[in-house]
């Protein structure tokens, strides 16, 4: 998570090679954990070796991101952004020389993943494709295979299994062989769309939606806002590249994968650290990855939480860090405790955890231990020698690169717990026998499935659903409509809310209105409300009957003892027009704010993890100190759709909430959202209430003092991050702006009332002459679209705080005795306010920027295109910008 700036991802490692006879560092723990190997600080396990054996980097092959154990000693290392080498693992106590390192005589690489199965090399190739070249002449992203056709030992043909459209940081990753050897997987994050060939035979119900009641808020940076559903996936093939199927979805950008003991698969994913504080955010996971299971990562607010019936909860929550390798430790020679679990790897933070995994009903919970971790140590990738031992390589994004090897020398006397529960085991049996259906239509389908739609075991229930929509609808709904089982209701419900006609939705409300919320536990509760949800998303509102009827039904729930379910039935009624939602969403807002209430399942780095980050470790210490009200985010957002219900006095707590959250601190989008949020919500107010309300907020409007500038040409629109962007890059390639028509925008943009530009304009903002020497485009667009996200102490308002409970916001302009003069408005700076030392109780830096947000929203595309030219030019009429040269 606090991954690299944009998100993090992943890379890995490079490995062992030919025995040379050099001196290798080695370090043996027995009582002290603590090491440095090449400038590195180590904290190991008891009784390990810790040996270094290559730096590629240094020996200009690259930042190594991923690793293969091949046939006998061969390990297959790439270079993130270059080629693929081979080499053999070293004896005891020697290294690898740049002679040992062997590159592939073929033109493919940039792999993020490698798997040595079925004699050929596997790859993934993470790379754009250039539209200018013919597919068979590059080797861009997509899964390959590379054999040995003439027996010579060295590979020599490459052929393509199956083609991407996807690249980057969360593009195509890695592989893993089936328990039986059969088949392989294949893991992609979720900048790589889901193959069309894939359709055809998915687990997953390809009709995947975005399935949110009310339209998601992207994200402020613009990241990732034109992915939609399903987001990352899992899908196996047969080694020679035939027969691909869906297995899973609903990831964001899950790097690698391992099975247990017992076969079962597990993915490492990725949080958003960006979205730390708001409601939605999750933390790095470790998913049981069953057939059809969907995880529910939608873009921007859009994630489904945990508890939503339709996706599935992470075996182990997390914090934050950046998922790379996953390895299954049964095969090292490593003490008996770890056999049967689970080694993973975060490169932000340089951790690899023991992921302890313990058998729940037909899925399992987790315990984890820090196994090893060092500072720096960008963790990339690892694998089980042949020797036994643990091969692990540092690296990515073309920074130093490391091929360490881990042995295990201590005497290990203990024994591996007897891991069979034969209860355990029934269930996984009768869950698989469920799955099955998710490629098989048969009569026996419906009847399994509709037996255990109501098992008291989450996963069974979900497979029992999923194999009910692979099955034709005609022939179970009206099974549905007879069913007097509550559980079974739902369940079903669920399903035909996915796979019915909307001629059905009356039918389906009838069948669930008279189920009462007290008489089921909270998981069927919730699972009601989210099956209301998706009838409306799916098949759109109800006729005014049903729709009256069901609002009243809700209502005398709300609020409810529960978050959980007092988030749905708030969203629910604000959608169905229940006008008394708005007034009780507003209590909440407060109950929570003054609470200080943390959505549930986020936890957050100890402070010792996170020292092992400069980039990242302070960011996070940051956010825990001034931690957001995220439950009460989640109502101020849900209340930006409220039209109609408001008070004068609700509006006002309201607009007044905005200015107190933004005191919190949260990750790099956390005011822009915050402020998008307040946008939307400004926009149901009405027009003579806006500036009052304004002000409420801690934004303060321009008045008559600016009459005489020029007004916008427009229409402009609530732009967002990603769209500013767009027209920047698109627009500009071919229009051309001129000085005049850039001042022009200049002015009508605001910018002059409080900047000056070449000794013109005001004086409240900093000077923009030489802003770009300072500034490239997208820090200009992101300082406009969210002004308040970094300011300055020299331009920030202060908070007087006075004794009788009220504030004044402003700058101070001048102090006389007892007398204080503060300019309360940017925009008529020629206006102060005199405020007495002795009735102020204590001042503060504001957390809103005096800087307006939404000052582009009044420019059309081409002036924005102007705006930028000007700023970016400094005024300069001569700028190559307006003469071309």
């Amino acid at each position: 998570m606090y991954k690299v700036k944009t998100s993090i991802i992943l890379l890995a490692m490079g490995i062992l090679l030919f025995s040379c006879k050099k001196e290798v560092k080695t370090e043996i723990v027995e009582e002290s954990n603590t090491v440095e190997i090449d400038s590195i600080s180590f904290e190991l396990p008891p009784g390990f070796v810790l040996e270094s054996l290559y730096q590629p980097s240094k020996n200009d092959q690259g930042s190594w991101v991923a690793l293969a154990q091949g046939p006998n000693e061969t390990i297959y290392a790439c270079d993130q952004y270059g080629k693929i080498y081979r080499f053999n693992a070293p004896k005891e106590g020697s290294t690898l020389s740049p002679e040992n390192i062997k590159p592939l005589d073929l033109e493919i690489g940039e792999a993020h993943g490698l798997l040595w199965a079925h004699n050929s090399l596997y790859v993934a190739v993470n790379k754009n494709w250039d539209n200018d070249v013919p597919d068979e002449q590059e080797n861009a992203s997509g899964v390959y295979r590379i054999t040995d056709t003439d027996g010579d030992g060295e590979l020599d043909k490459i052929e393509m299994l199956l083609k991407l459209e996807g690249s980057g940081e969360h593009g195509p990753h890695s592989f893993v062989e089936s328990p039986d050897g059969q088949e392989i997987y294949f893991i992609a994050g979720n900048h790589v769309l889901v193959p069309e060939s894939l359709f055809e035979n998915s687990r997953v119900p390809t009709n995947w939606g975005e399935d949110n009641l009310f339209k998601p808020y992207l994200d402020a940076r613009g990241h990732a806002n034109d992915i939609k559903a399903p987001g990352g996936w899992i899908a196996k093939f047969k080694p020679d590249g035939s027969d691909w199927t869906l297995i899973s979805a609903g990831y964001r950008n899950p790097f690698d994968m391992a099975f247990n003991q017992d076969g079962e698969l597990f993915a490492y994913d990725a949080d958003m650290e960006w979205d730390i504080g708001m409601p939605w955010y999750r933390p790095t996971r470790i998913c049981h990855v069953t057939s059809g299971s969907e995880y529910g990562w939608r873009t921007g607010s859009g994630k489904w939480p945990a508890y939503y019936p339709d996706n599935l909860p992470a075996a182990h929550n997390l914090e934050q860090g950046s998922p790379t390798a996953v390895l299954s430790a049964a095969n090292l020679k490593f003490p008996a405790k770890y056999k049967n679990g689970l080694l993973i790897m975060d490169w932000s933070f340089g951790t690899v955890y023991f992921i302890d995994l313990k058998a729940e009903g037909s899925s399992y919970s987790a315990k984890r231990e820090e196994f090893l971790s060092g500072t720096p140590l960008p963790l990339t990738d690892m694998i089980a020698g042949t020797d036994g031992n643990l091969y692990f390589a540092t690296g990515g994004r073309r920074i130093d690169s490391h091929l360490f090897r881990l042995r295990y020398t201590g005497n290990d006397s203990e024994t591996a717990e007897n891991s069979s529960d034969t209860d355990a085991e029934k269930l996984r049996v009768l869950r698989h026998n469920i799955e099955k259906y998710h490629s098989e239509v048969a009569p026996e389908a419906i009847t399994l499935a509709w037996e255990n739609l109501d098992h008291a075991d989450r996963f069974i229930r979900y497979a029992s659903r999923v194999a009910l929509e692979h099955q034709p609808v005609v022939q179970w709904q009206e099974r549905f409509f007879s069913e007097e089982n509550p559980a079974k209701i739902i369940e079903a419900g669920i399903a035909l809310a996915h796979q019915g006609d909307k001629s059905l939705q009356g039918r389906i409300l009838e069948k669930l209105n008279p189920l009462n919320l007290e008489s089921l536990s909270e998981y069927q509760q919730v699972a009601l409300l989210r099956n209301y949800t998706l009838l409306f998303i799916r098949m759109g509102e109800p006729d005014v009957q049903h729709s009256k009827l069901t609002a009243q039904k809700l209502k005398t729930y709300f609020p409810y003892a529960s978050n959980r379910l007092n988030r749905e039935l708030g969203s629910l009624l604000l959608y169905l027009k229940d006008e008394g939602a708005t007034t009780e969403l507003v209590k909440l807002l407060e109950k929570h704010a003054q609470e200080k209430t943390i959505s549930e399942g986020v936890e957050m780095l100890s402070e010792e993890a996170t020292e092992r980050s400069e980039q990242y470790g302070p960011l996070i210490r940051d956010v825990i100190a001034q931690m957001p009200p995220s439950e009460s985010i989640y109502y101020g957002m849900l209340l930006s759709h409220a039209e109609k219900g408001w008070t004068k006095d609700a509006r006002e707590k309201y607009f007044t909430w905005f200015f107190d959250v933004m005191n919190s601190k949260g990750g790099m989008s956390f005011k822009a959202y915050i402020e998008n949020v307040r946008q939307k919500a400004m926009a149901n107010v009405p027009k003579g209430q806006k500036e009052y309300l304004e002000e409420l907020s801690g934004i303060y409007s321009p008045t008559d003092v600016l009459a005489d500038l020029p007004k916008p040409i427009g229409p402009g629109k609530n732009y967002t991050m990603g769209e500013i962007n767009d027209i920047y890059w698109e627009t500009s390639k071919g229009y051309k702006s001129t000085i005049a028509k850039g001042e022009r925008a200049y002015k009508a943009a605001l910018c002059i009332s409080c900047h000056r530009m070449k000794g013109e304009g005001g004086a409240t903002g900093p000077d923009l002459t030489q802003a770009y020497s300072k500034f490239n485009s997208y820090n200009l667009t992101f300082a406009m679209v969210s002004p308040s996200d970094e300011i300055s102490d020299q331009y920030a308002n202060t908070i007087f705080h006075k004794k009788d409970g009220s504030q004044v916001i402003g700058r101070l302009l001048s102090e006389e005795g007892d007398s204080l003069g503060i300019m309360t408005n940017p925009y008529n700076p020629s206006y102060t306010l005199k405020l007495a030392k002795s009735n102020i109780e204590k001042q503060e830096l504001s957390p809103i920027s005096p800087m307006p947000p939404g000052l582009l929203n009044r420019l059309n595309e081409k002036e924005i295109i102007d705006l930028y030219a000007y700023l970016l030019s400094g005024g300069d009429k001569d700028h190559n910008i307006y003469t071309g040269k």
